[in-house]
């Protein structure tokens, strides 16, 4: 139960700082006029999330013991899930866009989104892979 508590709370804090920054930021890091291309930008915030959650995972799955890739997986779910939940909200809240983002920029922040949740689910299973030298096929 400890694994689901803190993949869920970690979860909620990444949700909140990520989302702290880009409601009121987003519309500069991913406009189509920015210094930066988007799809760069973007690139980079699905390479950090993977990087975060593979080290955050590494250090939960260590001290909760017994790593697996079932163990990684359940803490990959647990901690996307509350991230899902309430972007899935601000999309219907936001009228179908994401608040702050001119209109030009919110596919690009979907599909940063989207791939961004799937890098933090392959980040915990790396984390397994590493942290326990397990291999990926059953």
């Amino acid at each position: 139960m400890t694994l689901v508590r803190s993949g869920v709370t970690i979860g909620l804090v990444i949700w909140a700082a990520a989302t702290a920054v880009f409601v009121p930021l987003g519309k500069f890091i991913l406009a189509p006029g920015a210094r930066v291309p988007p799809s760069l930008s973007a690139a980079l915030v699905v390479l950090a999330t993977l990087a975060g959650i593979h080290l955050i995972a590494r250090r939960v799955l260590r001290r909760d013991g017994a790593p697996s890739l079932e163990r990684a997986a359940l803490f990959g779910a647990c901690a996307c899930l509350p991230g899902l939940v309430l972007d899935g909200a601000l999309y219907v809240v936001g009228g179908g866009r994401y608040p702050g983002l001119d209109a030009a920029a919110n596919g690009t922040m979907t599909a940063a989104l989207l791939l961004a949740y799937a890098a933090a689910l392959l980040g915990a299973l790396g984390a397994a892979r590493r942290t326990a030298s397990v291999p990926l096929a059953p």
